[in-house]
């Protein structure tokens, strides 16, 4: 199993059969990055959690020098089972030399066997020593050369894998390999620490006898200190099952030599332990390798830092100088703290904290450190623990690079962004609104807002009066400050430079208050407490003219060229909607206008027809009134005379039929010829019957006087204007002129009338005009009536004829009880159907005089009631009714009279008329 890193310690490459051990397989069909981040997390997913940090630490070491290493940890098989694995790895170089990551190779411990003959050792060293050499060919050359080897190496180890014996050969004589050419002594012991297996790698000598070795115990062949030491750490591994390591020093050839040992656990309690030479040139390699990672540390464009535990800089690049001012000498062995800002220091302070707590890797972060010349840079930065062969941490080591250009892009984007979003939206919305002053308000809230000054106010030139002045129209303001619309307006003369260049459309841009030229225009400003101020002015197509005015009360400040911009942009879309509210001001001020008219034209129009229709029917009412006049007085006369004479004949026809009994009484018997007469016109029927005839006659002569009078009164030609007049001549004239509708006939019953008069005085009022009334309302009630009777006589064929409600009393008394808040409560009898009546009342109440006309009828619907007293409204048939009746009444009592009519009804609650006339007399309109 083949793997590789890049120079940046991320994992890049697995070959096909680490990927079919883990049983890993690699999401197709995605992007770049998200195919590094998922190789780069494919071998800590793999690894057994006890053994990362370990094997991490291992190759983080051997990395920061370019140095080869070994590791040993447990690998999770595509079987969930896992198994022990050793992890060789060497570095790769570019063509050029430079470094561009590692390469490893990794073998299954549990499938190698554990006793090695040494034919099989020579023929393993062989084979390693053969794939060290194609390892190095591979670092030598570039990246498209190391994948594609890699990629055949992959598909011969593809074909090995076809035969099981031939695989595990393979992989006994790779370890074997492996170990011939390590650089490390290398022992194999058990549980006691016998060695089972010896190589002395290329260590000259350790005081170890070579030949005897094998089989003794480990401690007799070192000195006691140090087997005794080794015994501990073989008793840890076993225990933990960890790597341990150690160092030690032994004399030889009367010379001080530095040892490293480590100790890694095998499976069936067996333990590996490799020591290594640290002094000599294996330190001067190490120093070599230093100097090389210190030269790059200095070229680099980042800031390469240590930090101590307690957060005190260990190191630092001296790029420092370079890019942050500061000498190295200044920051070494200073705290991190005074270099950051202090709204940051809390981000790093946490950082290291989740580093040294969870021992994992975490994002970048972001945070300001501060030059020397006390401006702020932005820094991202990456950082991890250090840790020594137990795990425990040693420092902080990071990389940090310079992002303030980038942020300042950034800031410059969003602000950009910002004002491009606030000219939209001022747009937006002062284009949505046609209300000037919330297009004003708006504009100067969002300018305040985002330019973060402490005034902004939009000011109205007045040209119009005889004073010109300025007066500011909104203003939004630092909470601080006092208000300026209270202060008395601003005129031309006390800013004369400012109105001068605003009146001109030219934009004041003042960055210090100080610097004006103008001492008046200055003084005006300081008046404010403006230190810094910005006009533009605003010029509509209406003629108008305003300004922007932004103030800043603490210092100078520099007015930038997109602030500018952005304000020129807002002034240009304000006009706009400025020249937008004043069209549609004047075209609803115009469309109002054309309303107006246009109700009046419709009241007008609907006067002129009512006056219209009025007129034609007081004239038609004129007309009948004198033509009932005329007939009235043509048979007037005759009637006078035959009614003068009839009491005359009466006395002469007395006084002849005494004369004939008297002639009676002498003259018997009497000549045959007067016997046959008197029998002829039956004498005695005659003498019996012609004072009757004189009766009727004079009763039919009365009746024809009555019929006149009646006539007479309701046309009231006699009379001009308003009289006092008795009401109750003028209804009772209405109902004799009416009675032939009230009373039986065939397939109609008789129409009770029920009058219930109150005591009235004489009523000032235009008696004709008011007969009209009662003749309108008292046909109405007729009319309605009747067509109850043909409905109800339908309904109940063969019963009584009665009307489709209850009686005019019952409902009265509802009336009542339900306007006094009480409940109504009726009897099983009552809703039935009842005899058709019109009850008419009179009454005084509050100087009024009341008439109420009610009957007993079917009602009507809210709907009909509120339109009764419309012109022409009418729910009669057509060609039965005008729709002038009750409108030409309206007029009457409220136009006339000054009084009051209504309607009071419900369906099948019958209908009742209340006219309401003051006693005194109301000027008519």
């Amino acid at each position: 199993m083949i793997w590789m890193s890049g120079y940046n310690t991320l994992y890049c490459y697995f070959n096909s059969n680490w990927l079919e051990f883990t049983g890993t397989h690699l999401t197709t069909a995605v992007s770049a990055s998200v195919r590094e981040d998922e190789i780069g997390n494919i071998w800590t997913c793999s690894v057994h959690p006890e053994d990362r940090q370990r094997c991490e630490d291992i190759y983080l070491r051997a990395f920061a020098v370019h140095d080869s290493f070994q590791r040993q940890y447990r690998l999770r098989r595509a079987d969930g089972e896992y198994h022990w694995i050793l992890d060789t790895a060497a570095p790769r170089f570019a063509a050029d030399g430079s470094f561009v990551g590692y390469i490893g190779y990794c073998i299954d411990l549990a499938e190698v066997p554990i006793v090695v003959s040494q034919p099989s050792l020579t023929k393993s060293c062989s084979l390693s020593t053969n794939s060290s050499r194609r390892l190095r060919k591979i670092t030598e050359k570039k990246q498209a050369a190391e994948l594609a080897k890699a990629r055949e190496q992959l598909q011969a180890e593809t074909k090995k894998r076809q035969a099981v014996e031939a695989q595990l050969r393979q992989k006994t004589s790779e370890f074997a390999a492996i170990l011939q050419v390590l650089p490390d002594l290398y022992f194999r012991l058990n549980a006691d620490g016998t060695i089972l297996d010896y190589k002395p790698g290329k260590m000259e000598s350790l005081d170890i006898p070579l030949g005897d070795c094998q089989g003794k115990s480990l401690r007799e062949c070192l000195p006691i200190a140090v087997g005794d030491r080794f015994h501990q750490a073989i008793t840890q591994v076993l225990e933990t099952q960890y790597e341990v390591s150690f160092e030690y020093t032994l004399t030889l050839l009367e010379d001080n030599n530095n040892f490293e040992a480590r100790l890694l656990p095998l499976p069936d309690q067996q333990i590996i332990v490799l020591v290594r030479h640290t002094s000599n040139a294996i330190q001067a390699a190490l120093i070599e390798s230093d100097a090389k990672f210190r030269s790059i540390v200095e070229n680099a464009n980042n800031v390469i830092f240590s930090l101590t535990l307690e957060g005190i800089f260990s190191y630092v690049s001296p790029n420092w100088t370079e890019i942050l001012g500061h000498e190295v000498a200044e920051v070494e062995g200073k705290s991190f703290v005074p270099f950051i800002h202090p709204d940051d220091v809390h981000i790093c302070t946490d950082y290291f904290q989740i580093i040294l707590t969870t021992g994992k890797k975490q994002d970048a972060i972001e945070y300001r450190i501060k030059h020397k010349d006390g401006s702020w840079r932005w820094h991202t930065s990456n950082s991890s623990a250090i840790r020594d062969a137990n795990g425990n941490v040693l420092y902080f080591v990071g990389i940090c690079h310079d992002t303030t250009d980038r942020k300042e892009a950034e800031v410059a984007l969003r602000e950009s962004a910002q004002r491009e979003a606030l000219l939209n939206r001022l747009s937006n919305q002062i284009r949505a609104s046609l209300d000037l002053n919330y297009i004003v308000k708006t504009a100067v809230q969002e300018i305040h807002n985002l330019f973060q000054i402490d005034r902004c106010a939009f000011f109205w030139y007045r040209q119009e009066a005889d004073i010109t002045y300025w007066e500011r129209v909104y203003e939004a303001k630092s909470s601080f400050l006092p208000c300026l619309l209270n202060d008395q307006e601003a005129t031309n003369a006390e800013i004369e430079l400012i109105a001068a260049k605003t009146l001109n459309g030219e934009i004041i841009r003042i960055n210090d208050v100080e610097t004006v030229g103008d001492s008046i225009a200055r003084q005006f400003l300081q008046d404010f407490g403006f230190t810094a101020f910005i006009s533009l002015p605003v010029h509509t197509q209406s003629g108008e003219i305003g300004a922007f005015s932004c103030g800043y009360c603490s210092g100078f400040r520099t007015w930038l060229d997109n602030e500018v911009e952005l304000l020129q942009a807002v002034t240009v879309q304000l006009a706009i909607a400025i020249d937008q509210a004043k069209l549609y001001t004047q075209s609803r001020i115009a469309a109002q206008t054309a309303q107006d008219k246009a109700q009046q034209l419709e009241a007008t129009l609907l006067e002129l027809q009512q006056t219209q229709a009025q007129l034609i029917q007081t004239e038609k009412m004129s007309s009948l009134g004198q033509l009932v006049a005329g007939i009235a007085h043509e048979i007037n006369n005759p009637v006078n005379f035959i009614y003068g004479n009839i009491s005359h004949a009466r006395e002469y026809t007395k006084n002849l039929l005494h004369l004939v009994e008297l002639y009676q009484q002498n003259y018997y018997p009497p000549t045959p010829e007067i016997h046959q007469q008197i029998y002829a016109i039956d004498l005695d029927f005659l003498k019996q019957d012609l004072p009757k005839i004189l009766d009727s006659m004079n009763m039919g002569a009365e009746r024809i006087r009555q019929i006149v009078l009646s006539l007479r009164n309701f046309s009231r030609l006699d009379e001009d204007g308003a009289k006092a007049v008795d009401i109750h001549e003028g209804m009772n004239s209405t109902l004799f002129l009416l009675q032939n509708r009230l009373k039986a006939k065939p397939g109609h019953p008789e129409i009770q009338v029920i009058r219930d008069y109150g005591n009235l005085p004489p009523v000032v009022c235009h008696a004709g005009q008011m007969n009209q009334v009662f003749m309108n309302l008292l046909t109405n009630a007729i009319d309605v009536l009747e067509e109850s009777f043909v409905i109800s006589h339908t309904l109940r064929e063969g019963e009584a004829p009665m009307s489709l409600v209850n009686n005019i009393e019952q409902r009265t008394n509802e009336r009542q009880l339900l306007q006094a808040g009480k409940p109504v409560q009726r009897t099983a009898s009552q809703g039935e159907m009842t005899f058709p009546q019109i009850r008419i009342r009179s009454l005084i109440q509050e100087d009024c005089v009341i008439i109420s006309i009610a009957d007993n009828g079917p009602g009507m619907t809210e709907k009909v009631r509120k339109r009764l007293f419309d012109p022409f409204f009418t729910t009669k048939p057509v060609g039965k009714g005008t729709g002038m009746g009750l409108s030409i009444s309206y007029q009457i009592v409220v136009n006339k009279h000054g009084g009051q009519i209504q309607c009071i009804s419900a369906p099948g609650q019958g209908a009742e008329f209340v006219i309401m006339i003051p006693l005194q007399e109301q000027p008519s309109t």
